[in-house]
């Protein structure tokens, strides 16, 4: 766990609000895309962040000291995605048009840049099936490690490896088809470089 964390989770753990405050101001924007990528609508979104910061407050002491901090939070932010879906039906939300919502995090001029590319490239990941889809959000996305995809989603480091390189190989055939139906242009995608 990175020292910075360490320390706020101690925090947390006394109770200290201004420690909440924090862990909100440092994940908030990693939570809230994560279950937008995952296809949930901003509103739903944002009230899924506010309960995955509220079960982390409730459960601080559940946090295991080697976990990462953002994992244990992304975790937390599936599991309330998923039981909300179990209430509502198999899929909190459309996940091809999903996929083209904008995510708050990157730049204006970053999104400028990249913007023909992510749009084929997050229509694509829309359309994964939703393990695929959750393994590649996670490892690419969200930066987290094989071991803490795994952790995420409650499977061996090796079968969050084996997904995210399944999830790549879907993706290719899905970014040519999409080139395909483009009148030939072609999309590219550098996430296998990663």
């Amino acid at each position: 766990m990175d020292p910075g964390d360490r320390f706020l989770v101690w925090r947390l753990r006394r109770r200290d609000r201004d420690a909440c405050r924090e862990l909100i101001e440092r994940h908030h924007h990693k939570v809230y895309g994560y279950l937008r990528r995952l296809g949930a609508d901003p509103a739903l979104a944002e009230d899924l962040t506010q309960e995955c910061y509220a079960r982390a407050w409730e459960r601080i002491d559940t946090l295991r000291q080697a976990a990462s901090l953002r994992s244990w939070l992304l975790t937390i932010a599936r599991n309330e995605l998923l039981q909300h879906a179990r209430g509502r039906g198999p899929e909190p939300a459309d996940l091809e048009e999903a996929a083209d919502r904008p995510d708050a995090g990157p730049t204006p001029e970053a999104e400028l840049a990249a913007a023909q590319h992510d749009a084929g490239l997050h229509r694509a990941v829309g359309r994964l099936e939703a393990e695929l889809r959750e393994a590649i959000v996670l490892h690419y996305f969200q930066d987290l490690s094989f071991r803490e995809v795994g952790a995420v989603l409650d499977i061996p480091a090796g079968t969050a490896k084996s997904r995210v390189s399944r999830a790549l190989e879907r993706l290719r055939a899905l970014l040519r088809e999409q080139g395909d139906e483009d009148g030939g242009r072609r999309t590219e995608t550098t996430a296998a470089g990663r």
